[in-house]
């Protein structure tokens, strides 16, 4: 392995300058920084954005080092290889003292003995910052952790945000006055779009072969991120699993009826196994189960689960039902927000039903019902759901997200607030 070459290549690499993404990272910390989010998300170019700003706020680019394991040059790599390279890097740099150094090191999984490596690293070598990502066909946020013992700060790069769509379009915007403003024509265009095609960066970037991209990734997570992953022999069956999650997102799912409806069309498959596969799509960030909120834990994780999926764009590309259901893609597209936000999300159900219930530090804190709209047909259910909750849980107010409808009201004393899922989503 030519080391020099390596590190030659990356004093010569201009860095792209990338559309921006929202996550918000502390760069200069003791703990190790990981990077994960599912294929095709955005992970290296917001390794790229990382950089960027370094070298905005005056790190010498002598202090940055980025390495990509799945280079060529790189193959076969291991711990040794990885001194060998820190080695080379301090001999042909002129690193300034009085700076930290950070080493971005993306796709680690592919190197031998990567996490003893970067456990002695980190704990001796206080003037190095390490960033590492992973693949999630090799490696999983919660083996990182595993691996690194307690020493890492997990940031999640999921697709685009509308948020970061209307900021790669360039388009500007007064929340205080966005309802009146010329643009919001365009903003909902945009959102019309966002809502059916998803926020992957190579379907935003793009016109053409939308579906054909993420028919391409639904492909790759399959295949590499599970089959590969996990040794399954008999893909048929878990695609037509994959295929009975797809129709069952926003529904709540039981695995034994999963199970049993496997076995109906001839396909034969045990509760227990159900469940795995269930896990394994998680990992790979296809899928989430939310679970229902109980005061009991062992209530809580033996109840019943809602389902959603990563991205209303690989949704539609895979399960064409959904491509004409608004509420349910509007549901599905709040579910991925507040995850997106770091929230602590649950569903609740007792008489009636409440789409989200928002705990944080163990107390619930804001009930959620997202419709297409409420009109006299639903008006009297997604009501008493969310006051239902709002009563149990004795909140003083709670949301309704729609499509288009925008208002307050108060019932029982109780604040309900109507917004478009659009605005809620901008106003963060």
């Amino acid at each position: 392995m030519d080391y020099r070459q390596i590190i030659i290549f990356w004093k010569e690499v201009v860095i792209p300058k990338v559309l921006e993404r929202s996550t918000k990272i502390t760069e200069n910390t003791d703990f190790v920084i990981t990077i994960t989010g599912p294929r095709r998300a955005g992970k290296t170019y917001f390794c790229f954005q990382m950089i960027n700003q370094l070298f905005e706020k005056g790190i010498s680019k002598e202090n940055v080092f980025y390495i990509n394991f799945e280079d060529n040059k790189l193959l076969g790599a291991d711990s040794k290889d990885l001194d060998k390279l820190i080695e080379f890097y301090f001999e042909m740099s002129q690193i300034n003292k009085k700076q930290k150094i950070y080493l971005f090191l993306d796709e680690i999984q592919t190197v031998k003995n990567w996490d003893s490596w970067v456990r002695t690293v980190n704990d001796t070598r206080k003037n190095i910052q390490l960033v590492i990502t992973g693949s999630s066909s090799k490696l999983l946020s919660k083996e990182i952790s595993t691996k690194l013992r307690g020493r890492v700060l997990n940031y999640e790069i999921f697709p685009l945000s509308f948020r970061e769509i209307l900021n790669w379009e360039n388009i500007k915007y007064d929340i205080k006055t966005i309802s009146y403003s010329k643009d919001k024509t365009q903003i909902k265009k945009l959102f019309t779009s966002f809502v059916s095609n998803g926020g992957f960066p190579a379907v935003i970037s793009q016109n053409l072969q939308k579906e054909n991209i993420l028919q391409s990734y639904y492909e790759s997570m399959i295949l590499k991120d599970i089959v590969e992953r996990y040794k399954i022999e008999d893909v048929n069956k878990l695609r037509t699993l994959a295929n009975l999650l797809f129709e069952s997102v926003s529904k709540e799912i039981s695995y034994s009826k999963l199970a049993n409806k496997l076995n109906s069309i001839g396909f034969k498959i045990s509760k227990n196994t159900v469940i795995e596969h269930l896990s394994h799509f998680e990992d790979a960030y296809l899928f989430f189960q939310n679970l229902k909120y109980e005061y009991s834990l062992a209530k809580q994780l033996g109840s019943i689960k809602k389902l959603y999926c990563i991205d209303n764009g690989l949704l539609n590309s895979v399960s064409f039902k959904f491509s004409e259901d608004s509420g349910k893609l509007l549901e599905n597209l709040a579910f991925i927000e507040l995850r997106r936000r770091n929230e602590q999300v649950y569903y609740f159900r007792k008489n009636y039903e409440c789409d989200f219930l928002i705990v944080r530090k163990n107390k619930p804190v804001l009930a959620v019902q997202v419709t297409k709209k409420l009109d006299e047909d639903n008006e009297k259910r997604e009501i008493n759901g969310l006051m239902e909750a709002m009563k149990e849980h004795k909140l003083r107010e709670g949301m309704i997200l729609t499509e288009e409808q925008e208002e307050e009201r108060i019932i029982e004393g109780k604040k309900i607030t109507i917004l478009p899922v659009w605005k809620w989503i901008l106003i963060g």
